[in-house]
């Protein structure tokens, strides 16, 4: 809505969008048409002027292809971010699991550990027996 000079719609007297045409047959032309218009059927409101002039079927075609194709890479994009969103759920669980792991078998070591003090201490109370008995 910040163009200059303003466009106002003739029938309602609002000022009236610059919007930008994607149909086949005028890709990226550019236009006038007041909100209202754009919910009700062209013959009850039907006000709509163009800001561009009318373009060659060259452009048109070449428009009409590079949109085709911004919208397919869009979709790509999408396919992709899909993708790395599946695969970074997969590498989380992943990391998750392997934390797990780690966890068990460090308690397992704590647990040998804690009994190699204990056979430790169990000998050095038997030696220390036997030398003051």
């Amino acid at each position: 809505m910040e163009y200059e000079p303003a466009i106002f719609c003739p029938k309602c007297r609002k000022k009236a969008p610059r919007w930008i045409s994607w149909s086949p047959a005028n890709p990226g032309r550019r236009y006038y048409a007041c909100v209202e218009a754009r919910t009700l059927p062209i013959e009850q409101h039907g006000f709509i002027q163009w800001h561009d002039g009318p373009t060659t079927e060259f452009l048109r075609r070449l428009l009409g292809d590079l949109r085709d194709r911004v919208w397919r890479l869009e979709e790509d994009v999408d396919a992709l971010l899909n993708e790395a969103d599946s695969r970074a759920a997969a590498l989380t669980d992943g990391v998750i699991g392997g934390n797990e792991k780690i966890a068990s078998v460090s308690e397992k070591c704590v647990s040998r550990e804690m009994l190699l003090y204990g056979i430790v201490l169990f000998l050095s109370g038997m030696v220390v027996g036997m030398i003051l008995g």
